[in-house]
């Protein structure tokens, strides 16, 4: 991996060198100047203004013209060798050249919007032949375009043109060599975590890639010297635009990773929209408005996008910036670049600076560059996602053998309380019968005997417990009257005389009348237990309706306080202030997974100053299948 980036910076850092490493040929032009004009005149000399090695003048519908003195006598041992004006970069609409030696006949036109056969030669450039001549001598240049009007004008000897087309042709290649090597690269990222980060990567590389062969005039040198090449002057505004929405958009993902902010949101997504905008605006003709707008998004973008990365709590790969702060560096080092880049690449091309031969290509530098970047961060978050996936591994084996201990601690444990309960049923039967015979007080005996039935209850109800949970519990449903169960249970229960019982004359329903005696006797316990003992537990049974009756039974709360309802039907759960009573904490877990196994429904209700438990099953109608 390493080695493949390293290959693409090394292509990247030489095409960077040779497109902007001087040369070595002798440019003849000494001076020179230029003007607006809002028509095909020549501009007033007063109006001129000097100019640097670059025009920079900016978007717009007039016409430029361009001054150069020009000095064959720099060459005087080359005399006699043609002399040809060069003209950068390969994308430039409409050119024209006036030389005082060509008795006034305009030599041209070359540009995007003119066939190629007025080359002088074929290039990824401009070239036109200047008349011969070696006296020094002033030439104008008439530059009409939309696409741009950032160029570079030079006078060369023929043999030194060769050179130079050679030497920006060989490093433009080496420029889409690392494009597309960043574009291969791109797809392997893919390969390794596909989402849509990766593609974004993949669509704005090949949107620069794209752009690179337009701007770079790559496509001049597979059209005939006589077709139309208009074609490839849209294709050019088309892809600037494509590949300035694609960089926008990747920009926008990585900081949806990084959790940006609310409006850093809703600016991402009304600067994507804006793109569509603008690539209609250039199908209708506004050209230089939609160019002029996608710079200035050029030139913006990065300083938001900084904003975001700032405000954004998380690391390029999504990670807490505490967790991963060479995550957070490398995110704030990307927008910071990227914003230098930017800010350096658009400046001259809105005319606001002025710049040398490098600014006709740092455009071309800023994609290579973050491209670089942009696939640093990607292999860096592939990293921090890989190793999260690594750790989520780890943690998902440790649960699994967790939860292998703990099944297997709750089966050593339900196996002991089963053993437990088989062992001291018989005890407990012999000291029933034995309590007896001993002569105790009344008050003695009857305590005594509670605190067997109690013993008794617990040991029931683990067994019964075990049972539900390893689903060995056998349900043999038969029509039963809920009313009379209600009735049987209530009479013989020790606190029957402060229970009020509500029933209407029949509750049919289809049920186990075992189990469901089960699950009324263990409500009643339940309330009579944990409530005042001068207390009263109401009982009350809905008459049948709805598919389906009702029972509830309701106490006061007392000492033992209210359960916590999000763990009152939760094995071996017991409230703090219940702990001075006997119990498991197994009775309302077995009661909830009986009725849950009859066909029913338990809900827990708070009623103020009582609870209440709802227990609802369906009428042995609804159940024929079963009871039939």
């Amino acid at each position: 991996m390493w080695v493949v980036t390293a290959w693409a910076l090394g292509v990247a850092l030489l095409a960077a060198a040779g497109l902007f490493w001087p040369a070595g040929p002798v440019d003849h032009v000494v001076a020179r100047s230029w003007a607006l004009a809002a028509d095909d005149l020549p501009a007033d000399p007063a109006a001129e203004q000097p100019m640097g090695e670059v025009l920079s003048a900016g978007y717009g519908h007039e016409t430029v013209w361009v001054r150069l003195r020009v000095d064959p006598g720099l060459t005087r041992d080359r005399a006699g060798e043609a002399l040809l004006l060069r003209i950068r970069p390969g994308y430039l609409d409409d050119i024209v050249v006036f030389d005082p030696l060509a008795g006034g006949a305009p030599i041209g036109p070359v540009g995007d919007r003119h066939p190629l056969a007025a080359q002088a030669r074929p290039s990824t450039v401009f070239n036109l032949a200047l008349a011969p001549g070696e006296q020094p001598r002033e030439i104008r240049v008439r530059l009409r375009s939309q696409s741009t009007r950032l160029a570079h004008f030079e006078v060369l000897r023929e043999h030194d043109l060769w050179r130079a087309d050679a030497h920006s042709t060989v490093w433009g290649a080496l420029y889409l060599a690392a494009l597309t090597t960043l574009l291969v690269w791109g797809g392997a990222q893919l390969l390794v975590r596909r989402d849509a980060l990766a593609v974004s990567f993949i669509a704005l590389q090949a949107a620069s890639l794209a752009y690179g062969a337009c701007s770079l005039g790559f496509l001049h040198l597979f059209v005939a010297p006589g077709a139309d090449v208009l074609w490839i002057d849209r294709l050019t505004s088309v892809m600037a635009i494509t590949a300035t929405g694609a960089g926008f958009a990747f920009n926008a993902l990585l900081l949806r990773e990084m959790q940006m902010p609310r409006w850093g949101r809703w600016l991402a997504l009304g600067g994507l929209l804006l793109f569509p905008g603008l690539l209609v605006l250039q199908a209708v003709g506004h050209t230089v408005p939609a160019l002029r707008l996608n710079m200035l998004l050029v030139l913006l973008g990065p300083v938001v996008f900084l904003l975001m990365a700032l405000a954004s709590p998380l690391g390029i790969a999504g990670q807490p910036v505490g967790d991963a702060p060479a995550a957070r560096r490398l995110g704030l080092a990307y927008f910071w670049l990227s914003l230098l880049l930017t800010v350096v690449a658009a400046l001259p091309g809105l005319g606001l600076v002025g710049g040398g031969r490098s600014s006709l290509y740092i455009i071309m530098l800023h994609g290579v560059v973050s491209g670089l970047l942009m696939l640093a961060m990607l292999t860096y978050r592939v990293y921090g996602l890989l190793q999260q996936r690594e750790l989520l591994a780890a943690e998902a084996g440790y649960n699994r053998r967790e939860v292998v201990r703990e099944k297997a601690f709750r089966q050593d444990r339900e196996k002991l309380l089963a053993m437990l309960a088989h062992e001291l049923k018989t005890p407990l039967a012999t000291v029933r019968m034995l309590l007896g015979t001993l002569g105790l007080a009344p008050q003695a005996l009857r305590s005594a005997q509670a605190a067997v039935a109690d013993m008794s209850g617990v040991i029931e109800r683990c067994l019964q417990v075990g049972q539900l949970d390893d689903g060995a519990l056998r349900v043999a449903s038969q029509p039963c009257d809920l009313a009379e169960l209600a009735t049987r249970v209530v009479q013989a229960h020790p606190a029957h005389a402060r229970m009020a019982l509500a029933v209407p004359a029949a509750a049919p329903v289809c049920s186990d009348p075992q189990l469901l005696e089960t699950v009324l006797r263990n409500l009643v316990d339940n309330a009579a237990k944990y409530s005042p003992p001068d207390s009263a537990v109401r009982l009350d049974l809905q008459a049948p309706s709805g598919g389906g009756v009702e029972l509830t039974v309701r106490n006061t709360v007392g000492p033992a306080g209210r359960p916590d309802p999000d763990r009152v039907f939760t094995k071996y759960y017991r409230h703090a202030q219940a702990r001075r009573w006997t119990g498991s904490g197994l009775g309302l877990y077995l009661v909830n997974g009986l009725v849950q196994t009859l066909g029913g429904r338990l809900r827990y209700v708070d009623e103020g100053p009582g609870v209440a438990f709802a227990l609802w099953l369906p009428l042995a109608a609804d159940r024929e299948t079963v009871c039939g």
